[in-house]
């Protein structure tokens, strides 16, 4: 959608200009670092508040990964915390986000904390499906994600490790998504599985790219990229081969995340299954 970094700033900081000056309500809450705050800050006339995990934002968060506890101290002494269904500081920061914004329009901050509390999270966002018994003894965890970018699959990998901290290993099923962003961030998705012991990787999801666009990248172009960091990496399609190969490779205490865009999901409902094939949709 943007061709650089300098277009999404001012897309933002347009955005950022649409709103009223603070004397008829106009607010704007920004993450205090990393978010080129103040590009796109800069001249506006809404009030401002910085959000952050370091202490000089003005919203401050803190998050224990394990406990998955979440706390939230603002401007005026206001505070907040709660447990995180969804592992990770990324989730960590996007409900303390929406805790800051609530409590800005007047809810009650432990209000706020028990309803953060009792969120049980999206489909396809580090979804929990189950867990699969293996004949061995023991069971495979089956998670669902629908991240498709190498900072969503990093941060992810990242929260499984931390968070659920599997006995075994972390296998990874990941369908990449248009061939056109895998080719620009080869590099970018093969150092993002650093976090995975087994990654299988189906053709890449074919959406509106051109044909031309389509043979000059592969799915074995990222296996190829993943063996050469020491990943265990291969490539298999259709969806049936790959959860016939899941009975094969995961083990007791392994812990399987599906992660992609595209019908890619199918593969771990299967899986939980134990290798039945549900409805099918499009596969690309």
């Amino acid at each position: 959608i943007y061709g650089s970094l300098d277009a999404v700033i001012e897309a933002f900081a347009g955005f950022a200009a649409l709103l009223p000056p603070e004397a008829r309500g106009g607010r704007l809450l920004i993450g205090h670092d990393g978010a080129h705050r103040r590009e796109i800050t800069a001249g506006l006339h809404c009030r401002v508040e910085t959000i952050g995990f370091g202490p000089a934002a003005d919203w401050v968060v803190q998050t224990d990964v394990v406990e998955r506890s979440v706390s939230l101290a603002g401007p005026e002494g206001v505070a907040a915390s709660w447990t995180n269904t969804m592992p990770g500081e990324h989730n960590a920061m996007n409900s303390a986000v929406a805790a800051a914004l609530a409590i800005g329009l007047g809810a009650d901050p432990e209000t706020v904390g028990r309803s953060l509390s009792a969120f049980r999270g999206l489909d396809r966002r580090l979804q929990h499906l189950g867990d699969r018994p293996h004949p061995d003894g023991g069971a495979i965890r089956v998670f669902d994600d629908y991240g498709h970018h190498p900072t969503e699959i990093d941060a992810t990998l990242r929260s499984l490790r931390l968070a659920e901290r599997p006995e075994g290993r972390i296998v990874c099923v990941f369908q990449p998504h248009q061939h056109s962003r895998t080719r620009f961030l080869l590099d970018e998705f093969a150092t993002s599985f650093e976090q995975a012991d087994v990654v299988i990787v189906p053709h890449i999801y074919f959406v509106r790219d051109s044909e031309a666009e389509k043979h000059k990248v592969a799915a074995a172009d990222l296996v190829d990229r993943l063996r050469g960091r020491g990943v265990r990496a291969m490539h298999l399609y259709p969806f049936e081969a790959i959860v016939e190969q899941l009975e094969n490779v995961c083990r007791p205490g392994d812990l399987l995340v599906v992660m992609g865009a595209g019908p890619v999901w199918q593969v771990a409902r299967d899986y939980l299954a134990g290798g039945t094939p549900g409805p099918r949709r499009e596969t690309g």
